[in-house]
């Protein structure tokens, strides 16, 4: 958003695991029983020790190679430790067996690496796997995202409204996540469309959910009274300014060529 904005998330779904375990550390495991493997690879995942589990991972997918949940956790333990290509190997021989989220995970660690295009070849293929529930939103939050790095805002709009429209009655961590960040990128697009008052009400509603998580930034508060300010509600800008970082408040208003904007903030800053 204009020159005095950071750059910021974009919706988000995916997850990345390196190489990991001796020979003798491979042949070990093939004495655990499969329960036994999937308890301990999911405590070296959890404890963030992505390289420790994979050999875990290996160990499942040689005794059944079509394992798509091992196949998909090694994806997302590659993508952890910077193995982006093995990765999206992984990703993509999930959502050859039939189960989308291989392919939104694909499409996600697609968009963040900047392949647009190989992000648009996923995002083609997921629609016609009979998408239901958060998989469709997640799907068009990853739409969303795609159009908005084309700079089809427009579009991206569109995209981010059906996600936070079909995403707001979902309460799990994930989809309640991507709609957060929907909220904050529709208000991103439409910020870019001229139109201040919409994007001022998704930005609101991303900050409601927010403030669920913990504290709403002092970026996010600049650009809430930003938004404020271009809708016309100069009271509600003056209160959400009061809690914004300070530099970005006295930047603002040397854009905007208007010393009202944020003046008791950065009065305050002052003294």
């Amino acid at each position: 958003m204009a020159s005095t904005t950071t750059g910021r998330r974009a919706a988000g779904v995916a997850i990345t695991l390196g190489l990991g375990a001796l020979v003798s550390g491979c042949t070990s495991l093939r004495h655990k029983s499969t329960d036994e493997l999937w308890s301990e690879s999911d405590r070296h995942f959890d404890e963030g020790r992505y390289a420790d589990a994979r050999p875990y991972y290996d160990e499942l997918l040689r005794r059944q190679e079509e394992d798509a949940k091992a196949r998909l956790m090694r994806g997302v333990a590659h993508e952890r430790t910077g193995a982006t290509g093995d990765a999206l190997v992984d990703y993509q021989r999930v959502g050859e067996q039939g189960d989308a989220r291989g392919l939104l995970y694909r499409a996600d660690l697609n968009l963040r690496m900047g392949d647009l295009a190989g992000a648009e070849a996923d995002l083609t293929r997921l629609r016609d796997m009979g998408l239901g529930g958060r998989e469709v939103v997640m799907h068009l939050t990853l739409v969303g995202v795609l159009r908005q790095k084309q700079g089809q805002h427009l579009l991206a709009a569109q995209s981010f409204e059906r996600a936070t429209r079909d995403g707001a009655s979902f309460t799990d961590h994930v989809t309640a996540r991507c709609v957060r960040d929907a909220h904050y990128n529709a208000a991103q697009s439409y910020y870019r469309l001229g139109e201040f008052a919409r994007a001022y009400e998704h930005m609101l509603a991303y900050a409601g959910r927010a403030g669920q998580e913990g504290a709403v930034s002092g970026d996010d508060a600049y650009l809430l009274g930003l938004l404020a300010y271009l809708s016309g509600d100069f009271d509600a800008a003056e209160a959400h300014l009061a809690r914004a970082t300070p530099a970005l408040v006295a930047e603002g208003a040397q854009v905007l060529d208007d010393p009202s904007f944020g003046a008791s903030a950065r009065r305050e800053a002052v003294q």
